[in-house]
């Protein structure tokens, strides 16, 4: 048992060493800027871990982190995908409805002739199958738009 625990913590100081700089952004690699000792790193990623502000960074494209370029800070737009997911993949089919016409305006699309054009050519990459979620939906059609 004593065997197995070394091994472990050995394989586990020998890959956080060998896969250096794994805290990514966040408070942690904010306030901890060198660390070259696996100390530094652990406690660079636990501050991280632990203050719950990685997540917020992303979204903000604060603290080190960069904002992913498909984000859409538009709660409203991704609770009406989550809530009318039938009746949207039903209008984009068709290149036309209320609930595309919604959508648009919540995204803030300019010329919505060609954005619901973009998105009926567009259909299967969009709803990629029955299991798709509305995250994913989300994700596609800003995808797609882009």
């Amino acid at each position: 048992m004593e065997k197995a625990l070394l091994i472990s913590s050995i394989t586990a100081l020998l890959s956080t060493t060998l896969f250096a700089d794994n805290v990514g952004c966040g408070l942690g690699s904010e306030i901890i800027k060198d660390r070259d000792s696996v100390l530094m790193e652990v406690l660079a990623v636990t501050t991280n871990g632990t203050s719950g502000n990685q997540t917020f960074g992303i979204t903000s494209g604060t603290s080190g982190c960069s904002k992913p370029a498909k984000l859409v800070s538009n709660d409203q737009a991704t609770q009406f995908v989550e809530e009318n997911m039938d009746a949207l993949a039903m209008d984009i089919s068709n290149g036309k409805g209320e609930s595309l016409d919604t959508l648009a305006t919540l995204l803030k699309v300019n010329n919505k002739e060609a954005f619901t054009a973009k998105l009926q050519q567009n259909f299967a990459s969009i709803y990629t199958g029955t299991d798709v979620t509305s995250a994913q939906v989300m994700d596609n059609i800003i995808t797609v738009a882009s």
